[in-house]
C-alpha cells in the first residue's frame, strides 16, 4: 500500500482537522479535573492550617529588647504624645539545639509539627549620660521592660524566666496588648494609665509580647540577660536579629530543612538525621539602628529581616499532578496523533467518537493519579494509572486495528509518550524545553510519514 492517496477515498485532510478539534474539546474534562486538584490541595491546605494552629503554627520569634515608655509636652505643659523607647543589646546569641519533629496526621493530610528550647543570650549597655537621649522627651526609665515576643504564645510549653548577670530569675508576664503612641494627652490620668499598663507599641510586627521590668537595672549602664523559651509550632521556625550583632545556631532532626529569610545561613551542614545551621548578623546588615523611639525604627520589618527554617515536606502529589495536568494537552495531542498514523498506515477508519473515547481515557488517568497520590504518594501513582491507561488504550488499538501486533505496536509508542510525561515530572527546570523539543520531533515525524499522503482525497486508494 502507498500512502500517495487517501485509504478511504476521503479527506484525510478533513480527518485531521477533526482529530486536532477532538484534542481541544478533550481540554475540557483535564479542566474540569485540574479544577479537582485545586481543590483537593486548597482542602489539604485548610487541614494543614488547623492542625497548626493547635500548635502554634509558624512561629516567629524575638529574643530581648529593652523598651521604656516616653511623653512629650507641648507648649502649654500638657502631654501631647505618648510612646515607647526601644534600646536594643550590643550583642545577642540564640541557640536551638534539641528541635525535634513530629508528623500529625488528620485524614489523609500530614503536618509536621516541632518543639525546641530557644536559649537567649543578650548583652545591654546604656550611654553613661541617659538624658542625652531625651532629645525633646522624657523617658522614664524606671518601667523599663525586657520584651520578648513570639507570633503565637499558645506555642509556649512551659513558663519564661529572665536571668539577670546569672542570678536570681524574674518571670515573665503577658505584656499589654496596644497601641497608644499616637495619643494625644488629656492630662495626667492618661498619663498615668499609659504608664501603669506599659502597652507595646510593637503591634505591627505581628507578636505577642511578654515583659519583665528592669527600672532597676538601668543604673548599672550594662548588664546581661538571658532566657529559655521553651516553643512548640508547625512547619516553619523564623527568628529575627534581636540585636546590633545577632549569631544564632540551630540543631533539628529534620532531614529536608528549607532555610528562608533575607539572612541564608553561614554555615549548613545536612544529613539523613537531621541539620546544623549557624547564622550571623552584623549591624550594618540588619538595617535598624540601635535605639530609638519605636515608631521610628522600622519594627514591622523585622520579619523581612529574619532567620528562617522550613520543615519541607518533599513529597506533594497535588503539585505535580497539577503540573502533569498542564501538560495534558499536549499528550493527548501526541496519543491521537499517534491513533491517526496507524489509521493512514493500516488503512482501516476510526470514528471519531472512537477518538472522543481515547481522550477521555487520556483524562480518567489524571484523575487516577490524583486519587492514587493522596494515598501512595506520586511515583507510584503514576506507574498504576499511566500501566492501567496504556493497557486499556492500546488494547483497544489491537480491536480498532485488528491484530495484536498492533496493540504491541501502540503500546510501545504510548508508553514511551507516559516515560516522557513522568521525566517531564522529574526534571522542573528543563521540562519547557523536553517538552517543546519532542512535540516539534512528533509534527517533524508526522510530516515525514505523510509526506506522499492525497490530503484532497480526489484520488482512490491503490491495491
Amino acid at each position: 500500500m502507498t500512502l500517495s492517496k487517501s485509504v478511504t477515498g476521503r479527506s484525510l485532510g478533513l480527518k485531521l482537522l477533526l482529530v486536532c478539534g477532538l484534542v481541544l474539546l478533550m481540554g475540557i474534562p483535564a479542566l474540569f479535573i485540574s479544577l479537582i486538584s485545586y481543590d483537593r490541595a486548597g482542602r489539604a491546605n485548610d487541614v494543614t492550617r488547623e492542625v497548626s494552629e493547635r500548635y502554634g503554627g509558624d512561629q516567629s520569634v524575638l529574643g530581648p529588647i529593652l523598651v521604656a515608655p516616653f511623653t512629650t509636652y507641648n507648649k502649654e505643659g500638657a502631654i501631647a504624645h505618648i510612646g515607647q523607647y526601644v534600646v536594643f543589646a550590643e550583642s545577642g546569641n540564640v541557640t536551638l539545639d534539641d528541635l525535634t519533629t513530629d508528623t500529625q496526621q488528620r485524614s489523609l493530610y500530614k503536618v509536621q509539627t516541632y518543639q525546641a528550647s530557644a536559649d537567649f543570650k543578650a548583652s545591654f549597655t546604656l550611654p553613661e549620660n541617659l538624658s542625652a537621649l531625651n532629645a525633646g522627651r522624657t523617658i522614664n526609665w524606671d518601667r523599663a521592660q525586657i520584651l520578648i515576643g513570639m507570633s503565637d504564645v499558645r506555642g509556649l510549653r512551659d513558663d519564661v524566666f529572665l536571668s539577670v548577670n546569672g542570678e536570681a530569675k524574674r518571670q515573665f508576664e503577658p505584656a499589654i496588648s496596644g497601641d497608644l503612641q499616637g495619643q494625644i494627652g488629656r492630662g495626667d490620668d492618661i498619663y498615668s494609665k499609659s504608664f501603669s499598663s506599659m502597652p507595646t507599641v510593637m503591634s505591627g510586627t505581628g507578636l505577642q509580647y511578654m515583659s519583665v521590668n528592669v527600672g532597676d537595672l538601668i543604673e548599672k549602664g550594662s548588664f546581661d540577660v538571658a532566657a529559655l523559651l521553651p516553643i512548640k509550632g508547625a512547619q516553619k521556625l523564623t527568628l529575627a536579629p534581636f540585636a546590633k550583632s545577632t549569631k544564632a545556631a540551630v540543631t533539628g532532626d529534620w532531614p529536608h530543612p528549607g532555610f528562608q529569610g533575607k539572612f541564608p545561613p553561614e554555615t549548613r551542614e545536612i544529613t539523613e538525621n537531621g541539620f546544623k545551621a549557624t547564622w550571623s548578623v552584623p549591624f550594618l546588615a540588619r538595617g535598624i539602628p540601635a535605639r530609638g523611639p519605636a515608631q521610628t525604627l522600622g519594627l514591622n520589618s523585622f520579619n523581612k529581616r529574619a532567620m528562617g527554617i522550613d520543615l519541607v515536606q518533599l513529597v506533594n502529589p497535588y503539585q505535580k499532578v497539577n503540573r502533569a495536568l498542564k501538560y495534558a494537552i499536549m499528550f493527548i495531542g501526541l496519543v491521537f496523533l499517534a491513533y491517526f498514523l496507524f489509521e493512514v498506515m493500516i488503512g482501516t477508519r476510526v470514528h471519531a467518537a472512537q477518538y472522543v473515547l481515547i481522550g477521555l481515557a487520556q483524562c480518567i488517568f489524571y484523575l487516577l493519579l490524583l486519587a492514587f497520590s493522596e494515598h501512595i504518594g506520586f511515583t507510584l501513582a503514576f506507574m498504576i494509572a499511566a500501566g492501567a491507561t496504556i493497557a486499556a488504550t492500546a488494547g483497544y488499538a489491537g480491536a480498532v486495528f485488528g491484530g495484536t501486533k498492533y496493540a504491541v505496536r501502540a503500546g510501545i509508542v504510548f508508553a514511551g509518550v507516559y516515560g516522557l510525561l513522568y521525566v517531564l515530572m522529574q526534571i522542573e527546570d528543563f521540562a519547557l524545553m523536553v517538552g517543546a523539543i519532542t512535540s516539534f520531533l512528533a509534527i517533524a515525524g508526522t510530516m515525514y510519514l505523510t509526506r506522499n499522503i492525497d490530503w484532497y482525497g480526489i484520488t482512490k486508494t491503490d491495491a
